[in-house]
């Protein structure tokens, strides 16, 4: 039995659903796939035999007949998201439990991300406007309507009516000078998804606690990125959830794992707003976003490109309890001549090592880099075995594990994965 957990080592999008759907392969019959965190604002895309999936809630194991599917307590659910990806899970055959007490995003919420979005003008966060921070709002403020109100329509309507919560979030768009749904309409809205998911509602705490105590294995899978953590990442410039195995113990209360894989592109890539020191904004940049086909799998969007931010790929490591790395798209880097990654920070006049890059330091800090070869392969792509991996890859991998090791105890994280291709297959284990 194993209990690992995959987590983004960057600001999202670094090709988690890869990983996962990897390791989900390789679990044992009955193994368990968990999403533990996050909203339909974090999309995972799977090559499977030339055929793109793409997933946002049901955790990236939905390719598995053997798999036994979770979404967690603390997920956001998108219930239009939701039903749309239990097609896929019934393409595949594979089983699917959704926690009874994980709320429910409401077109209240979504309206009110996008009015506080638009009113928010230069300064805005970028949001994907899916209602995700509005959710989470009411959901520590003790106010949801929750995926087991949906068996019937008056639980969902005294969920909606309890300490205000419909009232609450109706003045709030009032207050932005839009007019929000009725309650009727939330509730009819609501129950419209019930007959789909009713058949999926379980309580997965009892489900992952009861696997972990008959020795079944269990993969958790992370959204978005350590980076854009609610705590340790660049506020305001972040996701509203929690992106580190902090996630998965407040959810689960599982605290003891056997891996924590922490997934990073062999560059650097961003989505909306907030500080983002080794950003290209030259050819190079407009290369990367081409060759690594960055647009968000969510929104569309162009992605901000970069080189690899070894400071930030540490710290990230170190916040977010990562013990070995699965570096993706390293096939993206072939045939540039030279490869920069960035390798120091300067912020107030000292070396950054053990601190925190809080949105200020990001934005004040000076970096340095170091220039590495480039291998004159085309591409990485077919490559089955490290051995066959050009010398100045082998090199570009060395500078990273330097990057990673902690001056105080000289432990390196390990990297034990590269991506060289989009299909499943393109994967080698070092």
């Amino acid at each position: 039995m194993s209990i690992v957990a995959i987590l983004g080592a960057q600001w999202g999008d670094e090709g988690k659903g890869k990983i996962v759907d990897r390791l989900a392969s390789e679990l044992s019959s009955g193994g368990l796939c968990v999403r533990f965190f996050g909203g339909s604002n974090a999309g995972h895309t799977i090559w499977v035999d030339g055929e793109k999936f793409v997933t946002h809630l049901l955790p990236s194991g939905i390719m598995h007949r053997h798999v036994l599917n979770l979404v967690g307590p603390a997920v956001a659910c998108d219930l239009e998201v939701i039903c749309d990806e239990l097609k896929i899970a019934e393409r595949f055959g594979s089983e699917v439990a959704i926690d009874r007490s994980a709320p429910v995003v409401l077109p209240l919420h979504m309206l009110l991300d996008g009015l506080r979005e638009d009113r928010a003008g230069a300064k805005k966060i970028g949001t994907t406007r899916r209602g995700i921070g509005p959710l989470y709002g009411a959901f520590f403020a003790r106010n949801a309507v929750r995926m087991g109100d949906l068996t019937n329509a008056d639980k969902v309507r005294a969920s909606l009516l309890e300490r205000g919560y419909y009232e609450e979030m109706a003045a709030l768009i009032q207050l932005y000078g839009a007019h929000a749904p009725t309650c009727d309409e939330t509730v009819e809205w609501c129950m419209q998804f019930a007959p789909k998911v009713r058949p999926h509602l379980a309580d997965t705490r009892r489900i992952v606690c009861a696997a972990i105590e008959n020795d079944r294995d269990v993969l958790f899978e992370g959204a978005q990125g350590v980076l854009l953590d609610v705590f340790h990442g660049s506020q305001p410039d972040t996701t509203s959830s929690l992106c580190t195995l902090a996630g998965v113990n407040a959810s689960f209360g599982v605290y003891q794992f056997d891996r924590v894989i922490g997934v990073a592109k062999a560059y650097a890539t961003r989505v909306g707003s907030g500080p983002f020191p080794s950003e290209l904004t030259d050819e190079t940049g407009d290369r990367l976003r081409e060759l690594g086909h960055e647009f968000g799998t969510t929104t569309g969007r162009p992605r901000r490109c970069g080189w690899l931010d070894l400071p930030l790929l540490a710290y990230a490591c170190r916040m977010g309890g990562i013990t070995e790395l699965a570096i993706t798209k390293a096939d993206v880097l072939s045939g540039f001549e030279t490869i920069r990654v960035a390798s120091r920070y300067v912020f107030e006049g000292g070396v950054m090592h053990d601190d925190t890059f809080t949105s200020r330091v990001l934005r004040e800090s000076s970096i340095g880099y170091r220039t590495l070869s480039g291998w004159k392969e085309d591409s990485l792509q077919g490559i089955k075995t490290p051995g066959a991996f050009p010398t100045e890859f082998h090199q570009f991998l060395d500078v990273i594990r330097q990057g990673l090791t902690r001056s105080s105890d000289n432990r390196i994280v390990p990297i034990t994965m590269i991506g060289t291709g989009p299909d499943r297959e393109d994967l080698v284990v070092l």
